[in-house]
């Protein structure tokens, strides 16, 4: 039985050891996305591009224009009521721009002009027609 209980504890005491550093990796990871959390919210600021759409590790959103910042948070102010909340920097695990970024409004546009050139190839290819009056040879 003691035997039994021996290897029981010895397992867990594995398994235990294993996970330490991986906890430790995280509380560290946490920090690192809040830094770029940070820097992402004072690039959209300087760039008046304020608008953004944030989900917080509670599971909550957030819609809003990014007002202020600071050193441990920002504040964002709901466009509709007004209201205005504090999100620290490590709340925050993701932080995007409202509407439609640049690459999607190339993307569509170029499809629309692909679109428009394969219709204009396809109608010019139906009515073209070399011999219209007929083969002449001299």
């Amino acid at each position: 039985m003691t035997r039994i209980l021996m290897t029981f504890f010895l397992a867990l005491g594995f398994v235990l050891v294993s996970t330490g550093p991986v906890a430790y990796g995280q509380e560290q990871s946490s920090e690192a996305e809040a830094t770029k959390v940070k820097a992402e919210v004072i690039k959209r600021l300087s760039r008046k591009k304020e608008r953004v759409k944030i989900k917080l590790r509670s599971g909550s959103q957030l819609k809003g224009r990014i007002t202020q910042t600071g050193d441990n948070s920002f504040t964002v102010t709901d466009e509709k009521t007004g209201n205005r909340t504090d999100v620290g920097y490590a709340d925050v695990l993701k932080l995007q721009g409202r509407g439609m970024s640049t690459g999607k409004k190339i993307l569509i546009a170029s499809a629309i002009g692909v679109g428009v050139l394969v219709t204009v190839a396809i109608i010019a290819i139906r009515n073209f027609d070399p011999f219209k009056n007929g083969v002449v040879i001299r």
